[in-house]
């Protein structure tokens, strides 16, 4: 007979307050606990660097300004999607509200573990669609807007957090020369940024635009996520869904 397998444990959500019960029947709070989630935090994040860097101006005062933003908006808007995959598996392969069955859920938890990842699974929008096969659900095509975008920022963001030095040509005395050639970044970003010949990296590339860009490509393929995934994943419009609760404990003596 084959031993029961132990089951994916069951974690709250949500604040909690533990209260034990004296002898004489006062209470007293023995201790509180309190979640934090990031997705929700990250996602607004990026949206106020890009909001703040498109009425930022390009001056001596604010130059520094400008980047900051622009650089938080391209960086937060990936950390973000990487805070909403996590907090899916809290969401939904932890918590007693998620609305997958025992065995789904210890597939999903399995991956948060990083028990069942499949080789070359490793960047987070391939690890989505990795939930998605495992709830038997349409992926994101590779090929789609949503995921080509979100990955273009994904490969961006890693040159921002991981930038290495370079040197490329600003000019030729030729009306033919091709600046945009010269950079493997520029060619992969030039239809989506919509660049010209003279692009390059990072002048044309770290942008306001970029910033606007890189925050609506990475809520579509949440977006697009959501949709295909059909599982709720209110945390990112309320990232506290229940207010603190409170345990009692057994009676203990003075």
């Amino acid at each position: 007979m084959c031993p029961e397998k132990t089951k994916v444990p069951v974690a709250p959500r949500g604040d909690h307050i533990f209260i034990i019960q004296n002898h004489d029947g006062s209470n007293q709070v023995a201790h509180e606990e309190q979640e934090y989630t990031f997705a929700f935090e990250l996602r607004n994040s990026a949206r106020v660097m890009s909001n703040l860097s498109k009425i930022t101006e390009d001056d001596p005062g604010t130059h520094w300004q400008l980047r900051a933003f622009i650089h938080g908006a391209i960086i937060l808007s990936y950390s973000a999607l990487e805070a909403a995959y996590n907090e899916f598996i809290h969401l939904h392969a932890l918590t007693a509200e998620s609305p997958l069955d025992e065995a789904e859920r210890k597939v999903i938890y399995s991956i948060g573990q990083e028990n069942l990842m499949p080789r070359g699974e490793s960047n987070t929008l391939q690890r989505f669609n990795l939930l998605l096969r495992l709830l038997g659900k349409p992926e994101i095509e590779a090929g789609s807007t949503a995921y080509q975008n979100a990955n273009l920022v994904r490969i961006l963001r890693n040159m921002v957090v991981h930038p290495v030095p370079g040197r490329i040509t600003t000019f030729v005395d030729s009306d033919d020369f091709d600046y945009s050639s010269q950079q493997e970044i520029v060619k992969k970003l030039k239809g989506a940024l919509r660049l010209k010949k003279s692009a390059t990296f990072p002048k044309n590339i770290i942008t306001k635009e970029c910033a606007a860009w890189a925050v609506q490509s990475c809520e579509a393929f949440l977006h697009a996520f959501v949709v295909a995934s059909d599982v709720d994943i209110g945390f990112l419009t309320n990232p506290s869904p229940k207010k603190k609760t409170t345990s009692r404990a057994r009676p203990v003596k003075s």
